[in-house]
């Protein structure tokens, strides 16, 4: 053991308030999943501004919050949004860009809770390498059409922590 977890979300768009907020949840929320997971001791949710980019372990897991779709980092690099752009999903993973972002104009009045819920959800896309399949038989923050007023339940937790250890190479420099 020995080794820390961490999520960085780096801000791109929306309110710093509600970031920082977000981060407060998203800690309580991985020290948690950590506490079910076999690999990692300790975890860490970070706030970054769209100038930093944070020196990664293989592990980390970067979300990117974008003010909309129309300032998306995935379209920015190529990939599809076409989904997010047909709905009012709060956030979009590409797997094999391994890009995440959330999209800080869906939330409901900036929430805080409803950000950190959406990166919770969109960390274990990338941690779990699985599209929407990611949903089947899930419930509270991992199902398809999540209420992230909560917490993430012990299933969503275990999925997560299951998934933790797997190596990702996220480029945090977009």
């Amino acid at each position: 053991m020995g080794s820390k977890f961490t999520i960085y979300l780096k801000q791109k768009g929306g309110s710093t308030e509600s970031a920082q907020k977000a981060i407060v949840h998203l800690k309580d929320y991985l020290a948690s999943v950590v506490a079910k997971s076999k690999t990692f001791d300790s975890s860490d949710a970070v706030l970054v501004d769209e100038n930093t980019t944070p020196t990664l372990l293989d592990t980390d897991v970067v979300v990117y919050l974008v003010r909309s779709t129309s300032k998306s980092v995935i379209a920015k690099k190529g990939g599809d949004i076409a989904i997010a752009e047909g709905s009012t999903i709060l956030g979009l993973t590409d797997l094999n860009l391994k890009i995440c972002e959330v999209y800080f104009d869906r939330l409901y009045e900036g929430s805080a809770k409803e950000l950190s819920g959406a990166v919770y959800h969109e960390a274990a896309h990338i941690k779990s390498n699985t599209g929407n399949s990611m949903h089947n038989n899930q419930d509270g923050f991992l199902k398809g059409s999540p209420d992230y007023n909560g917490t993430p339940t012990d299933k969503n937790n275990e999925f997560l922590a299951s998934h933790l250890s797997r190596k990702v190479s996220m480029n945090a420099g977009y």
